[in-house]
């Protein structure tokens, strides 16, 4: 059995390296269904989400509902009859009638170890939490936000290097081969559900600017957990004569300084520059100041000319 009448779902560029293995191995969607336009950037200009334009790229039919539960969407869903539906960072709820629509039914790929972080931002949790191990989990859409049983789960042991630009490119990769996997675990008759442990679920929520805010007399290590959760991209941030200033990589030196949090304590030739905290001081590595691009952290402190004694002011 080969399964051929597949809809996915998806919306950001994590859900891409799926959108383009299914069609890679022979799984090409009839449909691609994700998230209306939307104004970014300065000029708030409406663009498009990047699966719409992959999936136009790969000539695949492509709608971007405000509701995927409205009778018309659903009118077009059932004349295609899916045999199943894949789900990769959609960002909408799916209600019973289209859940029940596929013969497979509904699956969706998830960054975390279920029920470990459910919610929209799992890969950013698990590096503020400093967790050693991470993975995907591919698991039947149910009624319940993540909850439904899973099916198959793979693990990645993170390495100190890794953020979360990095985690989520690696965690992307790996769930495009899951998704694989899981359609021939479909096809070949060999799915085996397991129900979800309730008792050890923990949730995540959408990240919002308060989360992006360094506060130097935060712990050394709660910080740089902030920057690599957060990094490269929103960035964690501070304030530099009063301006944004993104601190992209830091990590700890097992020094104490005893200065006012904030403070600029050395700068470290072709390393970077020292910073206390509320306890050790950390090495910010790398940074990217208003309307620039990511730069070390020393280049930065030379042309900013900055001097030790300063006190970097927190991102509020």
């Amino acid at each position: 059995m080969h399964l051929k009448r597949i809809i996915f779902m998806g919306t950001p560029e994590f859900a891409l390296p799926t959108l383009a293995n299914l069609t890679e191995q022979g799984y090409k969607p009839l449909l691609c269904i994700t998230q209306p336009d939307k104004p970014q950037g300065r000029d708030r200009k409406l663009l498009p989400a990047p699966v719409k334009i992959k999936a136009q790229n790969l000539n695949i039919p492509t709608l971007c509902p405000e509701d995927v539960n409205s009778e018309d969407i659903m009118s077009i869903l059932n004349s295609i009859e899916p045999e199943l539906i894949i789900t990769v960072a959609y960002g909408g709820y799916l209600k019973k009638k289209l859940r029940k629509l596929p013969e497979f039914g509904c699956i969706n790929l998830h960054p975390s170890l279920l029920p470990r972080y459910r919610g929209a931002s799992p890969i950013n949790y698990t590096l503020f939490n400093d967790d050693s191990l991470t993975g995907n989990t591919v698991f039947r859409i149910t009624a319940k936000m993540d909850a439904g049983p899973i099916i198959y789960q793979s693990k990645y042991r993170i390495t100190e290097e890794d953020n979360f630009s990095s985690l989520s490119q690696k965690l992307a990769r790996k769930g495009a081969e899951d998704i694989i996997t899981v359609i021939h675990m479909l096809e070949s008759g060999t799915v085996s559900l397991t129900p979800q442990d309730e008792t050890q679920a923990t949730y995540t929520r959408k990240l919002t600017s308060e989360d992006m805010v360094i506060l130097w007399q935060n712990r050394a290590l709660s910080l740089i957990n902030q920057i690599r959760g957060l990094a490269d991209a929103p960035g964690a941030k501070a304030l530099y004569n009063k301006k944004i200033l993104k601190i992209i990589k830091a990590g700890l030196t097992g020094i104490r300084s005893d200065e006012p949090a904030g403070t600029v304590v050395d700068i470290i030739k072709n390393a970077g520059f020292h910073v206390a905290t509320a306890d050790e001081d950390i090495l910010i590595q790398e940074v990217q100041p208003a309307g620039k691009k990511i730069m070390s952290a020393y280049a930065f402190a030379i042309g900013a000319r900055l001097e030790s004694g300063y006190k970097l002011d927190d991102g509020i």
